[in-house]
């Protein structure tokens, strides 16, 4: 028996939670914790074994899942990230139990979290501690708190007396009627006209993700859709379709496989985003869970694919920044498919809508913080903020977020403690009227032990942070990067309302100012690789220098790494990086970047002194191809030699003539799939257009050699 017995058989009927801190040594906390400890409960972080804990950082796979309570033991660790995801898996009338040390001594707790910030786990001592000042203070505002201290015993605030929670379900398995609203237009659109997607957003506990499986089951047994009917499933993991898949269990009575659920020739699949791009397997109706986090670019090529598709996201949550979501993949679904629709679940079905943890939890973590929209204005300064103003400004703090929020589809309340805690973060923001309408958090990085650097190259350590001169050392191999200094631009972010007004540059060029001032050697960025992105650093004299080999499982595009030199005397360190990326093109486009953007490639492309002019028999298997009639494929290496040393003229060519060069020289296309993506008939099109391009680059004819025009015209 606990002191809590009585007031949880009040939540019970109630259909509330509560948030309970229990606080004293980690001995203490934890026999307690055991006392609520059941076999419907869940229990995170270090724990007696009779308790099945589960690591924290395990709990990634459990998330859909429900439990009577939850036991989050601090002491090992209060990874933000999943203290939102933990209060998401707390059954209506349970409890979310955080175990921590006495509120005193959190300015002084060596949280094991911290260590994620650091590149070594000695040096989390160098982690401030803003975000649990911060938690403390507004945990102890908050009259819905229970708690219970080794010291100073029980509080237990007395609660109005409720009505009891109603949380029956119709005939089709639904909680509520906007729910059920949601699953007619669900099916609505899997039977209607193609190219209309649905779009649904909720806020967590909402029976959004159940809305999708009951959907999914009734189509699954509908006897008009029975016959072969294939429906798919993507999210950014297969753990976030959990509740989606149980519900469509549940309703369709299907066979449980793998991954798949099988009822008769019809079934319901999980593909990875990924893989769904790879493989475009066929799909009368494609489920997109949790679309926030899946990076837009990803979204738009599936909207490109599947005439019919189902959209469903969390606007406020962990997994993945909703409302940014909401802004960018509207205006794409505005240009590909204005007649789609929306439908929004505002309605908690979950637990009781008096539900106080809920806004405990985004509270603390800024969950809901929407990012406000600054007043019109031309007079824009900039400003540095230390990690010290923020925490002790609430306002302040959640106008960073909120925008951080925005702009960037993967912001997680991990970002929050980012930016309150790590040692090396720098921030300047844009302000207008007061109110924040640009930010950039900068990271000092380098000059790196040189026993550790050598160990990175060597690929035998691999720390935590250090980005980019780990990025240069271990993939690049410039057994240098790692004793210079660095300031790396993690993250820029504009407001909509002050976007295309040049703010980002400003910010770049005060991150400079400073970087000069710090007597560092270079500035750089690592982002997905994108044409606009590229372009937009190029113009502020940027240099690419890596490129990922792989697409990045978040963003689904190569990451890149983009320098300047901040020190003069540095500037040839760059030039050698950029000339060594230009010259692993050929290597690397026909099997690691064979679906890379050309326009991202021609980027890619510098000029490079080293390489030898072309030999005389070179240059005679060019004038054949050219001039004659002799097929490309049995000129190849002469034409490789010839692309590395003609950029500067080939560049200069219209896109579809650079494309052309590119998917067939560089990254090994076929014809016939150069002939699907230029539109042109044939292969003998292609090469003609291939001759074409030769002569205009300048290859000169045979001397005393002409050409029957007859006959050219009969072979092409």
């Amino acid at each position: 028996m606990t002191p809590f017995d009585a007031a949880l058989s009040t939540l019970s009927h109630s259909g509330e939670r509560r948030l309970l801190l229990l606080t004293g040594s980690v001995e203490w906390v934890t026999v307690q914790a055991e006392a609520f400890w059941q076999t419907d409960a869940l229990w995170l972080g270090m724990g007696p074994a009779v308790c099945r804990p589960v690591a924290i950082n395990k709990a990634q796979k459990l998330l859909g899942r429900e439990y009577r309570h939850v036991i989050f033991n601090g002491y090992s660790g209060l990874h933000p990230d999943m203290l939102a995801a933990c209060a998401g898996m707390v059954r209506a009338g349970g409890l979310l139990i955080l175990l921590m040390p006495p509120l005193q001594d959190w300015s002084q707790f060596q949280d094991p979290d911290q260590q994620r910030y650091v590149p070594l786990p000695e040096q989390a001592h160098r982690c401030h501690a803003f975000f649990l000042l911060r938690l403390r203070h507004l945990l102890l505002q908050s009259p819905h708190l229970w708690r219970w201290d080794q010291q100073e015993g029980y509080q237990l605030p007395s609660s109005p007396l409720m009505e009891n929670w109603d949380s029956t379900v119709d005939d089709w398995g639904c909680l509520h009627p906007e729910q059920r609203q949601a699953v007619q237009q669900i099916i609505h659109c899997a039977q209607g006209n193609t190219h209309r997607p649905l779009v649904i957003t909720a806020d967590r506990g909402r029976g959004k993700s159940s809305a999708l499986g009951i959907a999914a089951g009734r189509l699954l047994r509908e006897p008009a859709t029975k016959h072969g009917f294939q429906l798919l499933v993507t999210a950014p993991s297969f753990s976030s379709c959990h509740t989606l898949l149980l519900h469509a269990q549940r309703i369709s009575g299907a066979a449980e496989h793998e991954h798949e659920l099988q009822l008769g020739t019809a079934s319901l699949q999980f593909y990875s985003p990924e893989r769904l791009i790879d493989e475009c397997p066929r799909a009368d109706l494609l489920f997109i869970d949790e679309a926030a986090g899946i990076p837009v670019a990803l979204l738009s090529a599936l909207l490109d694919r599947y005439p019919r598709i189902i959209f469903a996201t969390t606007l406020h949550g962990y997994e993945g920044s909703g409302q940014g979501f909401a802004v960018r993949m509207q205006q794409v679904l505005d240009s590909k498919t204005p007649d789609w629709q929306g439908c929004h679940l505002s309605h908690s079905v979950r637990w009781s809508s008096r539900d106080p943890l809920e806004p405990l939890i985004n509270q603390l973590l800024l969950l809901a913080t929407d990012a406000a929209t600054p007043v019109p204005s031309t007079n824009v300064t900039h400003c540095w903020l230390t990690q010290q103003q923020l925490a002790g400004d609430e306002a302040l703090l959640q106008q960073v977020f909120s925008l951080l929020v925005l702009a960037h589809y993967q912001t997680s309340p991990s970002d929050l403690r980012t930016l309150l805690d790590h040692p090396d973060l720098v921030i300047a923001a844009s302000l207008v009227e007061q109110q924040v309408c640009g930010i950039v958090l900068v990271l000092r990085e380098g000059e790196l032990d040189p026993d550790l650097a050598e160990q990175i190259w060597l690929g035998r350590r691999r720390p935590r942070g250090h980005l980019i001169p780990q990025t240069l050392l271990t993939h690049a191999g410039f057994r240098q990067a790692g004793q210079f200094s660095y300031a790396r631009i993690m993250r820029i972010a504009i407001h909509p309302a002050y976007q295309r007004r040049g703010l980002g540059q400003q910010l770049i060029q005060e991150v400079e100012r400073w970087a000069h001032a710090q007597q560092l050697d270079f500035i750089g960025a690592a982002f997905a690789a994108s044409e606009s992105l590229l372009r937009f650093w190029q113009r502020q004299h940027y240099q690419a220098v890596r490129l990922g080999l792989s697409r990045d499982a978040a963003s689904g595009s190569h990451s890149i790494v983009v320098l300047k030199a901040i020190q003069p005397e540095h500037q040839p360190h760059i030039e050698q990086w950029q000339h060594a990326l230009a010259l692993s093109l050929p290597y690397y486009l026909p099997r690691q970047w064979r679906q890379l953007s050309f326009e991202l490639v021609s980027q890619l492309v510098v000029p490079s002194p080293d390489i030898a002019p072309l030999s005389p028999q070179e240059l005679s298997d060019l004038q054949a191809v050219a001039h004659g009639l002799r097929s490309p494929d049995h000129a190849l290496p002469a034409l490789q030699r010839w692309i590395m040393l003609a950029s500067y003229q080939w560049l200069q060519l219209p896109a579809p003539d650079r494309r052309l060069l590119i998917r067939w020289l560089w990254q090994g296309w076929s014809w016939s799939e150069l002939a699907r993506e230029t539109g042109l008939s044939g292969q003998k099109a292609l090469i003609a257009r291939l001759r074409h391009i030769l002569r205009h680059c300048g290859i000169p004819p045979l001397a005393g050699q002409g050409i029957d025009e007859k006959c050219r015209d009969e072979m092409l």
